[in-house]
């Protein structure tokens, strides 16, 4: 494919770029060439509809292609590299079509957008990164299929889970459905992690997962998709999904600790929560670890981030003191970061996930 791969501040400004400017609001209308008002998915043809095909691999014989595009801006898309073990690889988000109603933008866990030349209402064209043409003799065309068929999606997912009067239901932060969760395979592990967590019934609290959307019949009404649970992996009192498309900057932003390596982060009564502040004009961090206050510089290469010895207050706290020094220790492991959504994750030299950040908009 012709372009090259953005670095992580460029993929915030092309995001932004996207689904502020280019795609702006969902119920946003286009102008057509007899000067009628139309809605720019209106491109698509009538929906749901499902696209399908092969389309080229680097290094394998194809790679084939489901997208299934719903009335309410939500995606399924499942991909099998033929040739190759494992998979299917499945993701669900959020899709968009820019004011002309030329191009689909797929909006989900991946860290590019996903985008397609809308050709006419039959047949949709994969762009390269930067959302051009990709010049070639090969065929990068999706067709729509006779009949909607759906894919019942299998992934790792996140979405804010509760549970009152015997009813669990499941917002799914990509596409912000609510799904009923069936009381099946390891829903009991989430159920209990929940009812510990829960400050109060019917309380939301983020949880993480490997799940399965699938269509069943309800108590009462048509069948509808729902969530089977295969895998529980975490409930995190203090996180939340983020606004939706959110594409927050590194710098000069309030970033509140939510995770540290595997674990939830804790806040003890009358204490600060664990965060930092990175200021760009000057390249150093404030904050706090929970119990002291924070000091300290930070460097930047691209993806690459170091942060120098942090200067502290010297209090000494009944609680979360534990939590903090793990807290600084993995700042000082730290070695790349990222970006997605809302959320920042830091990583050491490795890779292994150090801390992840939510963003906070102080008011």
């Amino acid at each position: 494919m012709r372009g090259a791969f953005l670095d992580s501040k460029s993929r915030q400004f092309f995001s932004a770029v996207v689904f502020l400017g280019i795609f702006g609001g969902a119920g946003a209308a286009a102008t057509d060439l007899a000067g009628k008002q139309s809605t720019p998915a209106s491109a698509l043809g009538a929906l749901p509809a499902t696209f399908s095909g092969v389309l080229p691999c680097a290094d394998c014989p194809g790679i084939a292609h489901q997208i299934d595009l719903f009335p309410d801006r939500v995606y399924y898309l499942q991909r099998v590299y033929e040739g190759r073990p494992g998979g299917p690889f499945d993701e669900v988000g959020a899709w968009m079509v820019s004011a002309n109603g030329r191009t689909l933008a797929l909006h989900g866990e991946r860290e590019e957008t996903l985008q397609f030349a809308i050709e006419n209402a039959n047949t949709v064209r994969l762009l390269d990164r930067d959302g051009r043409p990709i010049v070639s003799s090969l065929n990068y065309n999706l067709a729509r299929a006779a009949a909607f068929e759906p894919i019942e999606p299998r992934l790792a997912m996140r979405g804010m889970f509760r549970y009152l009067a015997d009813t669990a239901i499941f917002e799914e932060c990509l596409t912000r459905r609510k799904h009923p969760v069936l009381m099946q395979g390891d829903y009991l592990a989430v159920e209990k992690a929940y009812l510990r967590a829960r400050r109060e019934p019917g309380e939301a609290i983020l949880a993480t997962l490997q799940g399965r959307i699938v269509v069943r019949a309800g108590m009462e009404g048509p069948p509808r998709p729902s969530l089977l649970v295969e895998r529980f992996t975490g409930l995190w009192p203090r996180e939340t999904c983020g606004p939706q498309f959110a594409t927050e900057r590194l710098e000069n932003t309030y970033w509140k600790l939510v995770r540290l390596r595997d674990e939830p982060v804790v806040v003890a009564g009358n204490q600060r929560e664990p965060h930092i502040i990175l200021q760009a004009t000057d390249r150093r961090v404030a904050g706090s670890g929970g119990c002291n206050r924070l000091l300290g510089g930070y460097q930047l290469d691209g993806n690459r981030i170091t942060f120098e010895k942090f200067a502290s207050t010297l209090m000494a706290c009944p609680a979360g003191m534990e939590q903090e020094r793990v807290f600084l220790d993995a700042l000082g492991q730290a070695a790349r970061w990222r970006v997605l959504g809302s959320h920042l994750e830091v990583f050491d030299s490795g890779g292994a996930l150090l801390a992840r950040l939510e963003a906070v908009h102080l008011r």
